[in-house]
């Protein structure tokens, strides 16, 4: 997993952050289920268009990479504080010596 790959994770999951705030301001129904919509949406846009997905940062190669970018666009709609998250229980275990 390369440092500059996961930083673009987390920098697209604060912008889907951002960008969904700044929806939901604009338009002030949008709340509740819509607003997870919105960043869903948001998310899997993002990630499709900058071919980004966090299956591939662990060497795990879908068949269909589509499937990687839908996925990581539906985890980092969550926001930022979820990828810390991830990433910090997918850290192999230090080994013990």
């Amino acid at each position: 997993m390369t440092f500059e790959a996961l930083t673009t994770i987390i920098v697209l999951a604060i912008v889907v952050e951002f960008a969904t705030e700044i929806i939901k301001s604009l338009f002030p129904p949008v709340r509740g289920h819509y607003s997870k919509l919105i960043a869903i949406l948001l998310g899997m846009i993002l990630c499709v268009t900058t071919t980004s997905g966090l299956l591939s940062l662990f060497d795990i190669v879908p068949f269909y990479p589509l499937l990687d970018y839908l996925l990581t666009g539906l985890i980092i709609s969550r926001g930022s504080n979820i990828i810390h998250d991830l990433v910090s229980r997918l850290k192999p275990a230090q080994a013990k010596h």
